[in-house]
């Protein structure tokens, strides 16, 4: 056998050579290669930057400006180390995938790798990026011989091979309801449905919109998991790429419109090259039923929701608030529901326009939480007062009616004001009461004094009057004027709401003013657009247009001022 030629001398000069291993090691460098550099605009390319002797390079390469690309993976790194006539080499291969953005010419680089204190750069390298795809079969060559595959049973020829399996990407739209009711809210998912799990990249071509809706997104947790779903006989691996709560705006016919999505995906082996496929997420139609004759009482609320009503305190002094709280609580269309159009309300008491409070959660299962609606009654009697109950509505779209809900009778208890003090009598001495000349002079002049004091109190007190009254009605006036400060976290689209309401206020009292006509068409179009903010969908930034509206607000109210 030739081991046994295998003598101490070359045992010797093999030990000699792995000794002198790292007087002989390369100088470090580098190469670049782009595989490959004519690809179509569907297809994805390689990015390797071969670094020999990486041990004095800590940091992965800088790859430089790209032009016409975009990274979507890497660096992967693969490690090498050879012995090529007593010369030893340690390589680290740094791998990018590029993706091409657009059909012409293409640029990537120039590549810098640093050695410790010493950096070198690489030329950038050219690419040709052409339309469709260049990926295609490799074509069936001529069959070779069983007998000249070493491996032919191991690979199962001697049995039969399956054909791979081709890869299915597939782009959907899961629309739960194809009918709906005005208000009812519904959750629409995109979804990406693959029969491989390496599924390296996505974007939409134009991010998903809805027109006619009233849609707020989702939050998904990141990374994305998939799951295993199985489509008549077949297993696919899901991937949630969105989800929206979607509510209708308008009756009739509604589009949940196509979406387009560019995705990078890769065969079942590691080693097949990534691969950009483009999808589309058919739409989808849906009817819109109008809700049925709404009852006294319906301020637009639909789903599963509840009121309820509570006063606190329920035992005040007179001259003291106490405050009535309407609560909407449930899930449904939270963000849409007006105001209590009715509210249970007391004869003997001064009611003040209500406060508005919302706290409610859009996730996977909808809109739910509650929305709070706080009013303030001052009495302007005592004993004990009832605010008398009313009757409002809710549409449960599941059954397809209207609830009803009494709120009240509430009791209120207030107690009397302490009692007034009863004035002194002077009564006048025996020895006044002889004395009869002197005590009729002295009566005229106590009389002529008592007389010109009460003048004088009642007329400080009719000046009092004018000038307290002049100065609440201005106080009121400028009250009415004054807009609500805007909360942190607020939403356009809340704050629109909070503006809209304060117009309406502010309106009441203002359309009898003298100059009310010369304003009431600006008043109109203000409220329109505040409406317009308030129902637009979820994904435009209305922030500018509703600080715009909030100062023609203000210039409005100061013309009916000045």
């Amino acid at each position: 056998m030739r081991l046994r030629h295998f003598g101490l001398s070359s045992l010797m000069a093999l030990w000699m050579a792995i000794v002198a291993m790292p007087a002989n090691a390369q100088k470090p460098g580098f190469e670049v290669s782009l595989e490959p550099k004519r690809l179509g605009v569907e297809d994805l390319t390689r990015l390797i930057v071969t670094v020999t002797e990486p041990s004095k390079v800590k940091t992965a390469p800088t790859i430089g400006e790209c032009e016409n690309f975009e990274v979507v993976a890497g660096p992967s790194t693969e490690n090498q180390f050879s012995i090529v006539n007593g010369v030893t080499s340690t390589t680290i291969r740094f791998v990018y995938i590029l993706q091409p953005l657009d059909v012409g010419p293409a640029k990537v680089g120039p590549i810098e790798v640093v050695f410790g204190d010493e950096t070198l750069v690489s030329d950038p390298i050219d690419a040709e990026v052409v339309p469709g795809s260049l990926r295609q079969q490799r074509p069936q060559g001529r069959q070779r011989p069983r007998s000249m595959n070493p491996f032919g049973d191991l690979l199962g020829e001697s049995r039969g091979r399956r054909p791979t399996q081709r890869v299915e990407v597939i782009l959907r739209h899961l629309v739960p309801r194809h009918d709906l009711v005005m208000g009812e809210a519904m959750l629409v998912e995109i979804v990406l449905d693959s029969n491989v799990a390496s599924v390296d990249h996505f974007d939409f071509v134009e991010q998903p919109s809805y027109p006619g809706w009233w849609a707020q997104r989702v939050e998904l947790a990141r990374p994305i998991t998939p799951a295993l779903v199985e489509i008549k006989g077949t297993r696919y691996y899901r991937y949630t790429i969105s989800q929206h709560v979607l509510i209708p705006l308008k009756e009739g016919e509604l589009t949940v419109p196509e979406v387009q999505a560019r995705i990078g995906v890769r065969g079942r082996s590691v080693f097949d090259a990534p691969r950009l496929v483009e999808r589309s997420a058919k739409e989808v139609k849906v009817a819109v039923e109008p809700l049925p004759p709404a009852p006294e009482g319906f301020s637009g609320a639909v789903g599963q929701l509840r009121y309820s009503a509570s006063l606190e305190p329920a035992v005040i002094e007179f001259g003291q608030p106490a405050v009535l709280t309407i609560e909407l609580e449930g899930s449904g269309n939270l963000p849409l529901v007006e105001s209590p159009v009715l509210w249970p309300s007391c004869e003997e008491c001064e009611a003040y326009p209500p406060e508005e409070e919302s706290s409610y959660t859009i996730d996977a299962s909808g809109i739910h939480g509650k929305r709070v609606w706080r009013t303030t009654f001052v009495p302007r009697t005592w004993g004990e007062l009832e605010l008398s109950p009313v009757m409002l509505a809710i549409f449960d779209p599941s059954a397809h009616t209207y609830r009803r809900q009494t709120l009240g009778l509430l009791d209120l208890t207030v107690s009397a004001p302490p009692a007034t003090p009863t004035p002194l009598v002077t009564v006048a001495s025996e020895r006044d009461a002889k004395d009869g000349s002197d005590g009729d002079a002295d009566g005229v002049r106590k009389d002529s004094t008592e007389g010109l004091s009460w003048l004088l109190v009642g007329v400080t007190l009719i000046v009092g009057a004018v000038v307290g009254g002049g100065a609440v009605w201005l106080l009121l006036r400028r009250k009415a004027s004054v807009l609500p400060p805007a909360r942190d976290g607020q939403t356009p689209s809340e704050r629109a709401r909070e503006l809209q309401l304060a117009l309406e206020r502010w309106w009441l009292d203002a359309q009898h003013s003298k100059r009310a006509e010369s304003v009431a068409h600006d008043m109109e179009k203000l409220r329109e657009q505040l409406e317009t903010v308030r129902f637009a969908p979820g994904r435009a930034d209305h922030t500018e247009t509703v600080v715009d509206l909030e100062n023609r607000l203000r210039k409005l109210m100061k013309r009916m001022i000045h």
